[in-house]
């Protein structure tokens, strides 16, 4: 009897994967393990950091970051002027294979590579509830930089349609723009939907607010 139960139980986990068995075989809860990749050990690109996992066909890359090269043709500690990644890839690439590009400077903006098909519009909906079917409103030049401002007491809207927002008032702060999903397509089809989370080291910004621009992102396919 106790190896005929052994061998059930080892039956349902390897059938199962990294499935739970429930007690009562009245519930299977699945949970996605998490993938970690360091950038700055299997990027292609040498001058590329950052940190990127999985979960459930959700991937997060965070303190994302780029280097400039020295005459050397090495990485230098001086941050990149643009930073390329490419969502299809998982990884950091270079002008010519990038599907975006992000400014590695305070203007924090963000650009779709029009010459290879590439096209970026937005909705206000959370992330998790944006599907390929959803009316996506276009961002002229297919380039989002700062939406909304505040300095010295007054706000400005801009009109890029942008992922985040400034406040110079406070430590010039940048903060992501609550619920504004970024959608990535490729000639006209929806491919990529993106939530921006945060341009500082950590995802946190420390006294001064200097800590960046390290990009964290989460990103999905449209299946």
């Amino acid at each position: 009897m106790n190896k005929l139960f052994t061998t059930a139980a080892l039956v349902c986990a390897l059938s199962l994967g990294f499935t739970s068995c429930s007690k009562d075989d009245d519930t299977i809860q699945v949970e996605t393990p998490k993938v970690i990749k360091d950038l700055k050990i299997s990027s292609k690109t040498d001058f590329t950091q950052g940190e990127l996992t999985v979960k459930n066909n959700i991937f997060s890359l965070k303190n994302f970051k780029q280097f400039a090269r020295g005459e050397d043709g090495k990485p230098t500690a001086e941050a990149a002027k643009i930073y390329y990644y490419n969502f299809s890839e998982n990884d950091g690439t270079d002008n010519k294979t990038n599907m975006i590009s992000l400014s590695g400077d305070a203007k924090v903006t963000l650009t779709a590579n029009a010459e290879d098909g590439y096209t970026l519009s937005y909705i206000d909906k959370a992330f998790n509830d944006v599907v390929a079917t959803d009316n996506f409103t276009a961002i002229g030049s297919n380039s989002s930089a700062i939406y909304k401002m505040k300095f010295g007491g007054k706000e400005s809207v801009r009109s890029e349609s942008g992922w985040c927002n400034y406040d110079g008032d406070n430590n010039h702060l940048v903060t992501a723009q609550e619920n504004r999903t970024l959608i990535i397509s490729k000639h006209g089809k929806p491919f990529f939907k993106l939530k921006m989370n945060s341009i500082y080291e950590n995802e946190k910004a420390n006294d001064g607010a200097n800590n960046f621009v390290f990009y964290s992102i989460d990103y999905q396919e449209f299946k």
